[in-house]
């Protein structure tokens, strides 16, 4: 009933493409598409809502109460190749199969961005109907981690803003205590080694690891979890640190670093990825972090707040610029 009401809201744009309003979808010259980008905040369970959304949506025969089959309006819905070659396709059948087999198990997770091209064809709505031919519609849906997303917050903080801040949730948490104790013991004035900056760097990711494994949100820089191909560059090899120093200090090339990550990381991905989505579904684990305890359940609120901020109206004049203009239209967060 959930991933239903969810699949007619996705959807209801089709739906208004056949009763004659095509606003909702960026028009091309003959095959319009939505582009539904989809991200969760630590084990949010990514991976499964996709793989049910699509086969609710291939199920015609579930989504009976969804206008435009209640109308007659869908006549068919099938995957086809995705558009952007350069990307990984969605494993849906792979992931599926996990779902569903002799012995099910949860699918894995969500380790670098994937899309997945859904397609309809629809019937015309209207008094011409009868006179025009079914158009088929694309939904392409993006997925990517949801620590890329949180580093969304990043880009609007300088390097020792976010030393503080970071720095001091540590010290409310026992089990940063090793992380923390090797980064208040470095002299942030002296000159910049990287042996040191390289086994500082290792002690903060395990804590980011151990942060996301009890469903903690607050687990930024994301792509020191998901690294990818940058893993060993100086691009993820930072910390941060109380105090200042000079030219060639250690503190003065953790800043550099910073805003490379933001620089050559964060706004490249927005700009190239985010920059073409319609939608965004965003996934958070409330019981996860009811679970967790209260600081999980205030960090996540915290967290969806400052997210929710850099898309308001009004508020968010440096993601609009990163954006060229251009603005995610509706965002859900469940």
């Amino acid at each position: 009933m959930v991933i239903g009401r969810l699949t007619d809201g996705v959807l209801r744009g089709v739906d208004r493409v056949a009763t004659g309003v095509s606003g909702t979808l960026s028009e091309t010259f003959f095959e319009p598409t939505l582009r539904l980008g989809v991200t969760g905040l630590s084990q949010a369970g990514k991976t499964v809502f996709i793989t049910s959304l699509v086969a609710n949506l291939l199920d015609r025969g579930r989504m009976g109460r969804m206008g435009a089959v209640a109308g007659g309006h869908i006549e068919a819905a099938f995957l086809q190749p995705q558009p952007d070659d350069t990307l990984p396709r969605f494993d849906y059948e792979r992931h599926l199969a996990a779902l569903t087999g002799p012995d099910p198990h949860w699918p894995e997770g969500t380790r670098q961005i994937s899309q997945l091209r859904l397609s309809f064809r629809v019937r015309p709505g209207g008094f011409l109907s009868g006179m025009r031919a079914p158009r088929v519609r694309h939904i392409d849906i993006i997925d990517y981690p949801g620590e890329w997303l949180l580093d969304l917050v990043l880009l609007d903080k300088s390097y020792a803003q976010w030393s503080a801040e970071v720095l001091a949730r540590m010290e409310k948490r026992d089990f940063a205590a090793d992380a923390l104790a090797q980064l208040q013991a470095t002299d942030a004035s002296a000159r910049h080694d990287e042996a040191t900056a390289q086994a500082l760097t290792e002690a903060f990711t395990t804590y980011l690891n151990q942060a996301r494994a009890l469903g903690l949100p607050d687990i930024t820089p994301g792509r020191f979890l998901l690294p990818g191909d940058l893993a060993g560059s100086p691009v993820l090899t930072f910390v941060p640190l109380a105090g200042t120093g000079g030219r060639g200090s250690l503190a003065r090339e953790m800043a550099r670093r910073f805003d490379a990550y933001k620089s050559q990381v964060i706004r490249p991905f927005f700009r190239d990825h985010f920059a073409r989505i319609d939608r965004q579904v965003v996934l958070a684990d409330v019981l996860g972090a009811i679970h967790a305890g209260p600081e999980a359940v205030d960090r996540l609120g915290q967290t969806l707040t400052e997210l929710l901020a850099a898309f308001r109206p009004g508020r968010n004049a440096w993601l609009t610029r990163l954006l060229g203009g251009k603005r995610v239209e509706r965002i859900l967060f469940a």
